[in-house]
C-alpha cells in the first residue's frame, strides 16, 4: 500500500571523484562521509539486491536508471544480512513507496544501517565519466562542502586494487545447511 515516504530535509552533499570531478546533490540516508570506488550500476529495478550484494563492498554504487526508491524495502530480498555498498548515488529518490511488500523507504534502510546517500544530481554525466575513465576513488560529504579538502580525502582513502575483501564478506565458520524432505537421488 501507498505510503509517505517523509520528505528529505534538503541537507546539501558532495561528491567529489579522485580525478577532481565534482557533483552537488542533496543527501539522503545517513548523514556524513563515506569513501569508496564509484562503480556504476544498469539495473532498471532490483536496487535492494545490489545494495546486498557482498560483491559491492567498499564501492559506491551509481544507478543509471533515473528513479530509485519507489519500490521501497522489504525484509525478503536481500542478498545477505546487510547493505555492503560504501555510498549510493541516483538521480531522482522516490518520495513516496508504493509495494504491498515495503516495509520501509530506501532512505530509512540506509539511514538505519549507516550508509550514506546523494540524490539531485546528473548520474548520466557521471556514469559516462566514470566508463570512458574507469572506476575511480570517490567521497561523498555532508560536513565538507570545500571541493579541494574533500578531494584530498578522498586521495587519502585506500585503494580497491590489493584490497583483501573477501575476508570481509566470508562467513567466520562454516554454515551447513540440512536437508529437508526425503531423498530422492545422490550424486557422486
Amino acid at each position: 500500500m501507498p505510503s509517505s515516504v517523509n520528505s528529505l530535509e534538503s541537507v546539501p552533499a558532495l561528491l567529489v571523484l579522485e580525478d577532481g570531478r565534482h557533483f552537488r546533490g542533496v543527501s539522503f540516508g545517513a548523514r556524513g562521509e563515506t569513501f569508496g570506488e564509484a562503480v556504476f550500476a544498469t539495473g532498471m529495478s532490483g536496487y535492494q539486491e545490489t545494495l546486498t550484494d557482498p560483491s559491492y563492498h567498499r564501492q559506491v554504487v551509481v544507478a543509471t536508471a533515473p528513479h530509485i526508491g519507489n519500490t521501497g524495502w522489504n525484509d525478503e530480498d536481500d542478498e545477505s544480512g546487510r547493505i555492503w555498498v560504501a555510498g549510493y548515488v541516483v538521480r531522482d529518490l522516490s518520495r513516496m513507496r508504493s509495494n504491498w511488500r515495503s516495509n520501509r523507504s530506501l532512505d530509512e534502510e540506509l539511514r538505519s544501517q549507516g550508509v550514506v546517500g546523494i540524490a539531485e544530481l546528473d548520474t548520466r554525466a557521471l556514469t559516462r565519466h566514470l566508463r570512458e575513465r574507469g572506476a575511480m576513488r570517490v567521497g561523498i560529504s555532508t560536513v565538507e562542502p570545500d571541493v579541494d579538502r574533500l578531494l584530498a580525502k578522498v586521495l587519502e582513502s585506500p585503494q580497491m586494487a590489493g584490497a583483501n575483501l573477501v575476508a570481509d564478506v566470508t562467513v567466520r565458520e562454516p554454515e551447513v545447511t540440512p536437508a529437508v524432505g526425503e531423498r530422492r537421488f545422490t550424486v557422486a
